[in-house]
């Protein structure tokens, strides 16, 4: 028996079926969720990482549709446990560098980073993969995070580093994705739910820290930096909350009754701002409204009357609340306008970023700068322990700074092409992408989110989607054109 029969016994046998209806089920999400939350709390890291490993394997070898794999990178973001969390109160235990788990650890990244690379391979040797102007971009922005601090007289090689990680992420993640997603009827529907599944775990992690951290809320103000999980801070929680919001818009499209929907899609707006993460009150409400036109526009008779109404009557109550309180509300509005104004901190940031460019215009200083321990050009460290350099917090100064115009252009170029790739075939599916994309995009100018390896595979399997979608079909009547 050939190596072809062997995969093709093993891909039509009774519990790979069974494997791959579980995997691309809506149910899988919320498994996940429980699986996370009960490890979060008890400790069990390990437990959760071997869960994730299998599953992403399990995706590989079994499904023909790729795009669960979003799940499994979501929930990524929610590592480590609290009791193990480097974050919490400054301390880390060292449990997930300890022999023991660092050994399974690899054993389980490299059972899901191999058959990743298996797909990633097939998809290309199978056709699938077609190369489109899209993938050039990917390509040049890649080539622009290698070539960050190139000819810097201070130029170390973590630069090289940092920015083939980056790369790796973007163009691998890219091919694996375009080569081996399959577009179905519930595709986009079951994303719609990793995404609220990420937002409810992350909700409840909110509340916990509300309820049980110390010293959370103080003379009735919140100390927003006691509001730490996992590997983020409440920035980070307030990314992942603010991404869910299209996904209940998205869905109160999709269903016939979608008012439900539209009332979670409020429900978390209102936690985002509990997250106390500013650009994500800010980015959050703006999507918020955006995706308000959107399904006002793409709802129809009775349907939009009903949600019209919801939208209506939520801005009612939202001006007769500032009415009442507008007492507490003016003060944290003039509080909010002032951190956002001077960037809390980051103005300094942005202005160090535009010195390393004028310093170093064509290729910028790169992401690690060793000068910036003595006060001198540049504000990364080249330390080998600091895994992840010092950023910018804005996408622009971040690139100029670190990869010159040479990244800027890149970056430029990239975009651009995304949205010729939008307007090529607007359809809903594509437009709920579009607000995914914009939350990361929007939050990332204040931030440094899409510079991160989770959040970049996480913005280039968003952008795939864009590009294997890109093609009208009219006999395609799985995208619903607006």
């Amino acid at each position: 028996m050939g190596l072809k029969q062997i995969g093709d016994k093993i891909e039509n046998c009774k519990a790979t079926q069974i494997i791959r209806r579980a995997l691309g089920s809506c149910y899988f999400p919320l498994v996940t969720a429980a699986v996370c939350i009960a490890c979060y709390y008890l400790g069990w890291d390990i437990v959760n990482i071997w869960y994730l490993c299998l599953c992403g394997t399990a995706i590989m070898i079994c499904c023909k549709d790729v795009s669960p794999v979003l799940c499994i990178v979501l929930f990524l973001s929610l590592l480590p446990s609290a009791q193990h969390s480097p974050r919490i109160d400054g301390f880390s235990s060292g449990y997930l560098v300890s022999p023991p788990i660092l050994a399974q650890e690899i054993i389980g990244v490299t059972f899901f980073g191999s058959s990743l690379l298996y797909r990633l391979v097939a998809g290309v040797l199978n056709g699938n993969f077609k190369i489109t102007p899209m993938f050039w971009t990917v390509v040049a922005l890649s080539v622009a995070f290698m070539l960050g601090g190139l000819f810097y007289s201070h130029y170390t090689i973590l630069n090289f580093v940092y920015g083939l990680a980056l790369a790796g992420v973007l163009i691998g993640f890219y091919i694996f994705s375009c080569g081996n997603i399959k577009i179905g009827e519930k595709t986009f529907i079951r994303i719609a739910y990793y995404f609220i599944a990420v937002f409810g775990t992350a909700a409840l992690f909110l509340a916990v820290a509300y309820l049980t951290y110390d010293g959370v809320i103080v003379d009735g103000e919140v100390m927003r930096e006691k509001l730490v999980f996992g590997w983020g801070t409440y920035n980070q929680l307030g990314l992942l909350l603010a991404m869910a919001i299209p996904a209940w818009f998205y869905l109160a499209g999709k269903h016939k009754y979608g008012f439900g929907f539209l009332l979670g899609g409020l429900a978390n707006l209102v936690v985002v701002f509990l997250s106390m993460s500013r650009q994500a009150m800010v980015m959050g409400t703006v999507i918020f409204v955006a995706c308000c036109v959107w399904l006002l526009i793409w709802d129809k008779g009775k349907k939009r009357i009903i949600n019209a109404s919801i939208m209506g009557a939520v801005v009612l109550v939202g001006f007769i609340g500032l009415a009442i309180m507008h007492d507490k509300v003016l003060p944290f509005f003039s509080s909010f306008l002032q951190g956002l104004a001077t960037g809390n901190g980051r103005t300094r940031l942005w202005e160090e970023g535009m010195q390393n460019f004028l310093h170093k215009p064509l290729f910028g200083v790169g992401f690690f700068d060793p000068l910036a321990e003595e006060g001198n050009v540049g504000f990364t460290n080249g330390k080998l322990s600091n895994i992840i350099p010092r950023m910018c917090h804005n996408t622009f100064f971040q690139l100029i700074s670190s990869c010159g115009l040479v990244g800027l252009v890149a970056y430029v170029v990239h975009r651009t092409q995304t949205v010729i790739s939008v307007i090529n075939n607007i359809t809903n599916e594509r437009v709920f992408v579009v607000m995914l994309l914009g939350v990361l995009l929007l939050m990332s100018l204040l931030d440094n989110h899409i510079f991160y390896f989770i959040m970049t595979a996480v913005y280039t399997l968003l952008v795939s989607l864009l590009a294997v979608t890109e093609k009208k079909d009219k006999k395609d009547a799985r995208l619903a054109t607006i």
